[in-house]
């Protein structure tokens, strides 16, 4: 009788567990649904890293560069290399360009030491001295006043002319003869007035010289100073210091260019501009229209300091 129980048991937990486990129509379908939903996005996940692979940046240049820059900073950051820029910056600061010519210390006015662009510290110090009986009988006597240092010096050296040191370059020129340590000298020429017959006077000067002065300041329009002699094929300051003497410029006047009307050829013609610089004015000009003030040739490193301070002379605003 038990027995008969047990099997009729079966078929219904049979029964049970089919209905459990068995889908009907649109169960099948939301299952199927589902299962493809699933596979999709495990595809999904599984290919976005290779579509969107990241690009691999190359940082090499600028890690460089960053290590360049630090390295500069380092150096700059030390006490050597910051005292050693400061020093170059002051030098430059300090350094001044003057204008000399032949002067005698003793007696020139200070209007002239400052014509020459000597500081006013300088000139009063000099003047000082020479007020309380001071007297200076060479050259190398200017470094003993206080505020005159090296770079002066060296360039007011050679134009310092007084009596006595007159007599000692003409000695040290021609043969040691008495009559020549004796001698003296009778005349002086203007550069800017004097022909080449003139300036066969000086002794030691000659004909390709004398040419040659006459030839350079034509195509400077006039000298402004004695020192531009130095410009001449091999007229170094020894040479010059013997003629220096025997030379003055008394008409500081010269031919000037018309900055705002003067054409290209005539520029160029100048010893002072060359191809690059004449370019560069005739090329600022027409930009600006016309030149309003000399100092225009400086702006934008239009021309050096340097190149700017020697034709500044020459030119002039029409």
């Amino acid at each position: 009788m038990k027995i008969v129980q047990n099997q009729a048991g079966m078929p219904f937990i049979k029964n049970q567990l089919k209905s459990f486990f068995s889908f009907n129509k649109p169960q099948e379908r939301g299952a199927f649904v589902l299962i493809c939903l699933i596979l999709l996005i495990m595809g999904i996940n599984y290919l976005l890293p290779v579509l969107l692979k990241e690009k691999q940046m190359d940082y090499s240049d600028s890690l460089a560069e960053i290590k360049e820059w630090q390295m500069q900073q380092k150096e700059i950051t030390t006490p050597n290399a910051f005292s050693d820029t400061q020093t170059v910056f002051s030098k430059k600061a300090e350094a001044i360009i003057l204008k000399p010519f032949p002067f005698n210390p003793n007696t020139l006015s200070q209007k002239k030491w400052l014509e020459m662009g000597v500081p006013k510290n300088v000139v009063k110090a000099i003047t000082n001295y020479v007020k309380k009986g001071g007297r200076f009988r060479k050259a190398e006597d200017l470094q003993k006043i206080y505020s005159m240092d090296a770079d002066l010096y060296a360039q007011l050296e050679d134009f310092v002319v007084i009596p006595e040191e007159v007599k000692a370059k003409r000695d040290s020129f021609f043969s040691p003869s008495k009559e020549a340590k004796t001698a003296e000298i009778f005349f002086t020429l203007d550069l800017n007035k004097a022909d080449s017959v003139d300036f066969l006077q000086i002794p030691g000067l000659g004909k390709f010289y004398a040419g040659k002065i006459v030839e350079y300041r034509k195509r400077l329009g006039g000298y402004v100073s004695l020192n531009q002699l130095t410009e001449l094929y091999k007229v170094d300051s020894n040479r010059l210091r013997l003629w220096i003497p025997y030379l003055f410029i008394g008409d500081s006047s010269v031919q000037q260019i018309a900055l705002n009307t003067a054409d290209f050829k005539t520029l160029l013609r100048h010893p002072y501009t060359g191809y690059e610089t004449t370019k560069k004015i005739v090329n600022k000009r027409t930009k600006l229209g016309r030149y309003a003030g000399l100092y225009q040739l400086t702006a934008d490193s239009l021309l050096t300091d340097s190149v700017f301070k020697r034709l500044k002379p020459y030119l002039k605003l029409d």
